[in-house]
């Protein structure tokens, strides 16, 4: 990967250019990994010396870009630019949202998930958009217990999105026993109980309009 810029507290990075390695997806999602991990061992240090730690969060997304050099004759970057950067930037907002310091596109899921545990958090129309698309949290590994409640959780969401919220509920309660701080389920439980007992109309799709970047 390539640092691309710093914006304020952020860092941009692209995957697969100048050259493309047929492997971009894998090779962010380790990147992020390894972020995360040296967040720790820095937050570690914070704390030995009495100061608060931090927090971050990762969006990325995989699809076709405008790469190159661009700009005036003035001001001219090597960057890319398009509706899939937009949305990389999207889901690195939503980290705060759903509490999560991983977020990956539908995309990336497909292209990762052989190799790491992925999960489906929700469907959301992120702003700017009319169509809703899936959103994804994945790890390097899973204890037993998550790799079961992470499961359970797949199959709720199954469930939920062919408008079974009952059978969804009892499942989705039994990700929120195992995983007593999980938000994503609860958020789902949340929206269980509401649509027992007013059910959608027939264009429902599950997916949940943002209002945040």
């Amino acid at each position: 990967g390539m640092v691309d810029k710093y914006m304020g507290d952020a860092i941009m990075a692209i995957y697969g250019a100048p050259e493309r390695t047929r492997n971009e997806a894998v090779e962010a999602v380790r990147s992020a990994f390894e972020m995360l991990e040296s967040l720790k061992d820095f937050n570690r240090w914070q704390a030995e010396k009495k100061r608060p730690g931090f927090h971050i969060g990762i969006g990325i997304n995989y699809g076709v870009v405008t790469v190159g050099n661009i700009g005036s004759e003035k001001k001219m970057d090597y960057t890319v630019i398009g509706d899939m950067v937009n949305l990389g930037s999207r889901l690195e907002g939503l980290t705060k949202e759903y509490r999560q310091p991983l977020i990956i596109s539908e995309s990336v899921a497909n292209k990762v998930q052989e190799r790491y545990p992925c999960r489906l958090i929700d469907r959301v129309i992120v702003k700017g958009k009319t169509a809703g698309s899936g959103i994804y949290t994945t790890r390097k590994e899973l204890s037993p217990e998550e790799q079961h409640a992470w499961g359970l959780h797949e199959e709720a969401a199954r469930l939920f999105y062919d408008r079974k919220f009952q059978d969804a509920l009892r499942l989705f309660q039994k990700v929120k026993q195992m995983l007593p701080e999980d938000l994503p389920s609860a958020k789902f439980i949340e929206r269980c109980k509401a649509l027992v007992n007013n059910p959608p109309p027939p264009d429902w799709t599950g997916a949940v309009a943002m209002t945040v970047k």
